[in-house]
């Protein structure tokens, strides 16, 4: 017969139970109760259990270490074991109580007579029993030992299925895209001009008339580059040929280049130059450079290696909120997918005191299940356990380690397991080998026979044979962990 086994979480309660059991696929089902465990915590939860289990013809049993669950749950019949493994071997589970069924409503009178002619009828029953068929109740405390395995993991998104062999689990990539801006202050310096040169020029007349030369008159050098100034004030020239007047000018453009030499400034754009020309007798003085900020290529490295930091920070973040139960997220495995769009506000090598950058950039990190690591760590567990024993199911401990890897989405880690084992108990060869012995025999062959922690306990009922009973079902074994 097939056996479904629920595990149970510590948060669930007795209507959760009855929501999974709901959707039991099998007629048999074990339900694994952890310790902290909200559900069957008093007898009224194991009464709600077992009028279910009975409505939708379910057998039920139990597997838990609580000694108060397990005195519970033997008050109404159910079968209770120690380790899943264990309650899926025994093809017989005790089978609750029958919650009784009341049909029409009886006068109280008859309830009275009912009930005394009952209890009558019980009493001589059990009576016969007693005398006739005794029943034995063992005890055994089982040994058990503490075992732990490490098993080195590979979440791989190409897999589909676990394999056990090579430590790899399935894994699936998860992308984000995320848009970002930073600045940050340049590091380049350069020169660049900063005040421009002056001094005076000569304008000299052609013509016996007087000429005036407006404010900001330009004029220029005729040899090399063209340098420029303006006139920084309006000047008139006297009405005789070779008058001169003189007035001061300004480049036009900051900076050394235009501290000329004397003589060189000889040009007058357009008419003006028909009534007067010009010459500087002195040469051009007070043009400077001054230090400024320029972006270099380093600048825009630097500060892309900035924005892609903080974009990681914000992508493993919305990553993790794509997540799926039981599914844990690398903070290793969040890196650059590609780039989407990547701006910056300034070229290498222009004037700046900041530079600034825009970039949209598309992140994967690598989701891994929980439960598939913790099947590796279960088998490797399994390979362990000394012969004779079985892995508690409840008592186990999964602790996931330090990643150690990562690439092309691979994510290599560490998983450690934790857990007991306990002695294998088989009840039927047990039974077989102890029933109709002296109970001082049978208490030899279970100590010679079983692993235990403390001396095999025989309460035989009555006393007065002296024997284990001949019927197996006469006899109840019940296991304990020390």
């Amino acid at each position: 017969m097939t056996t479904q086994v629920i595990h149970l979480e510590v948060d669930d309660n007795i209507t959760a139970v009855r929501a999974r059991l709901e959707k039991a696929e099998a007629s048999r089902v074990l339900l694994v109760v952890p310790a902290r465990c909200q559900a069957f915590d008093s007898l009224l939860d194991f009464k709600l259990l077992q009028r279910y289990a009975e409505s939708q013809a379910l057998e039920v049993a139990l597997v838990t270490n609580s000694s108060q669950r397990r005195v519970l749950a033997r008050q109404l019949g159910f079968s209770v074991f120690v380790s899943a493994g264990w309650g899926q071997r025994r093809s017989k589970w005790r089978r609750p109580k029958a919650t009784p069924r009341w049909g029409k409503r009886l006068s109280w009178g008859e309830r009275i007579f009912g009930a005394f002619v009952f209890l009558v009828a019980l009493s001589a029953v059990l009576a016969v029993a007693l005398l006739i068929v005794p029943s034995a109740e063992i005890t055994l405390v089982l040994a058990n030992e503490a075992v732990d395995a490490t098993v080195p993991v590979q979440a791989d998104p190409e897999l589909d299925m676990i394999d056990y062999g090579a430590g790899q689990i399935p894994a699936r990539v998860v992308q984000v895209e995320i848009g970002g801006k930073a600045q940050i202050p340049v590091s380049g310096t350069k020169d660049a001009p900063d005040e421009p040169a002056r001094g005076l020029v000569f304008f000299i007349n052609n013509i016996n008339q007087p000429v005036t030369v407006p404010e900001g008159t330009v004029i220029a050098t005729s040899t090399g580059s063209t340098i420029r100034f303006t006139t920084v004030e309006e000047v008139i020239v006297q009405g005789t040929v070779g008058a001169v007047g003189e007035v001061e000018v300004v480049a036009v453009d900051p900076g050394p280049g235009g501290n000329v030499r004397a003589n060189l400034i000889n040009m007058i754009p357009g008419s003006l130059s028909l009534r007067v020309r010009v010459t500087n007798p002195e040469a051009m003085e007070g043009g400077s450079v001054k230090q400024v900020g320029m972006v270099t290529a380093a600048d825009q490295e630097r500060l892309k290696t900035v924005l892609l930091q903080q974009s990681q920070q914000a992508a493993y973040s919305q990553l993790s909120e794509q997540l799926e139960e039981g599914e844990f997220l690398a903070s290793e495995s969040v890196a650059l997918d590609h780039i989407v769009t990547e701006e910056y506000d300034k070229p290498i090598e222009e004037q700046a005191d900041i530079l600034s950058l825009e970039m949209e950039v598309m992140f994967r990190g690598t989701a891994v299940k929980e439960e598939d690591a913790n099947a590796l760590i279960w088998a490797a567990l399994e390979a362990v356990v000394p012969e004779g024993f079985a892995l508690a199911s409840q008592d186990l401990q999964y602790q996931r380690g330090e990643i150690t890897d990562v690439e092309d989405g691979k994510v290599s880690f560490v998983m450690r397991g934790f857990g007991l084992v306990m002695a294998r108990v088989d009840e039927k060869t047990i039974k077989e080998a102890i029933r109709g012995q002296p109970v001082d025999l049978a208490e030899e062959y279970l100590s010679q026979n079983l692993r235990l922690e403390e001396p095999p306990v025989i309460e035989v009922t009555p006393t007065w044979p002296g024997r284990v009973p001949w019927l197996g079902f006469r006899i109840n074994i019940s296991t304990q962990e020390e």
